[in-house]
């Protein structure tokens, strides 16, 4: 909250100094309103389990996510995978930064057109690079593409570039050194985000190191992009299909199947902010609740890739239920947000370890126990808050 905060009165005032003042004191006040309220947030009967899962089902049901698997030999060093759906004004850009670099690894790129109606495909075309294979479907949206390209690449290893970003530098040569040398599983780089026509970016810059801990590797950015996988860990796996918040499985199941992961400090990737992308739209939107479904999708398919039912994985899951679900359906109608916190407060009572202790500051306590115990108001409040 505070964070939000301060990017408000910074929009309004265009000062930092103001908007961090601001911020704090106001801050500090809502907290001080927070520990008087959280004493007078009685727990209450929610709806029972089947209604609710009938209510969301309703409001906007669960999308279908099979997914197919195909397991072949490799003819690539790399395969880079871009979707394409009506990106006539950057799929020039973006596919050029990819075959102007320099390297000794061979790699193919996947354009996937995702049933652009636009001149995304004759573009695509008069680019004429034998490296660039171009694949026409109907409109199956992300995951559908990203799927695809999947299917079709022929590399050791996979990396994911979005039709409206572009690869910094001499990235593919820097990042499959390090993955190849490393025998490592994932290879994450650092990157900028820019808002197109201003000259401000915003660096992500991360610290060089080879991690072999999981918990360890699930604070890297959750983002499909910017990394390079081993092959193998498609497999079995695909994104959810019809789904939004599908890039959760990188962080809920691929970085709990990664053995070994390098990071660098080097910038890769460049992130074009969308103004109308669904981070920004995803809370007036029904499909909002996918940010449930998809999480009943991530543990469905954790159980069959063997991962295991540990604290991480319910520390995992419990974010994703506490503030931040509350926070993206907070604009739909109050049995709807209801519905999925008893739904989220169900699938947590599930998976949750037989040890578990609850940790943290008073207010993710809070959360926690709110969850356990089905104080919808208490988790509201909490979730409001932090």
């Amino acid at each position: 909250m505070k964070q939000r905060m301060y990017n408000t009165f910074s929009r309004i005032f265009k000062n930092h100094a103001i908007a961090k003042v601001l911020s704090e004191v106001g801050y500090a006040l809502l907290m001080a309103y927070y520990m008087v309220a959280r004493n007078f947030v009685k727990s209450r009967g929610t709806i029972d389990v089947s209604s609710a899962r009938n209510k969301l089902q309703e409001f906007s049901s669960k999308p279908g996510m099979e997914t197919n698997t195909v397991n072949k030999e490799y003819s690539k060093d790399l395969s880079i995978v871009v979707p394409a759906y009506n990106s006539e004004k950057t799929i020039k850009a973006c596919i050029e930064s990819v075959i102007k670099q320099t390297t000794k690894h061979d790699y193919e790129v996947i354009v996937v057109n995702d049933g652009s109606t636009d001149e995304t495909e004759k573009i695509v075309k008069a680019i004429g690079d034998e490296r660039i294979i171009l694949i026409n479907q109907s409109n199956k949206g992300f995951s559908g593409a990203r799927n695809r390209g999947i299917d079709e690449s022929n590399g050791k290893y996979i990396m994911f570039l979005d039709s409206d970003d572009t690869l910094v530098g001499e990235c593919i040569e820097s990042m499959m050194n390090k993955i190849v040398q490393e025998k490592a599983d994932i290879v994450q780089g650092s990157f900028y985000s820019y808002v197109e026509g201003q000259n401000n970016r915003n660096y992500c810059r991360l610290e060089n190191k080879i991690i072999n801990e999981k918990n360890k590797m699930i604070g890297n950015p959750g983002y499909p992009w910017a990394k390079i996988y081993k092959r193998e860990m498609f497999n079995e796996l695909r994104f959810p299909l019809d789904v939004w918040f599908e890039d959760t499985i990188v962080c809920l199941i691929l970085f709990r199947m990664c053995q070994k992961m390098v990071v660098t400090s080097e910038v890769v990737y460049a992130y074009r902010l969308n103004p109308n992308g669904i981070t920004l739209k995803a809370r007036h939107n029904k499909k909002c609740v996918d940010h449930y479904w998809v999480m009943e999708y991530v543990l469905e398919k954790a159980k069959q890739l063997g991962l295991p039912n540990d604290e991480l994985q319910y520390t995992l899951v419990k974010g994703h239920m506490s503030s931040l679900l509350y926070r993206r359906l907070s604009l739909q109608p109050e049995e709807v947000i209801e519905s999925a916190f008893v739904m989220a407060c169900d699938l947590l009572g599930n998976i949750r370890p037989t040890n578990h202790v609850e940790s943290g500051r008073l207010i993710e306590k809070d959360i926690e126990k709110s969850l356990k115990t089905r104080n919808y108001k208490l988790w509201k409040l909490a979730s409001f808050i932090v």
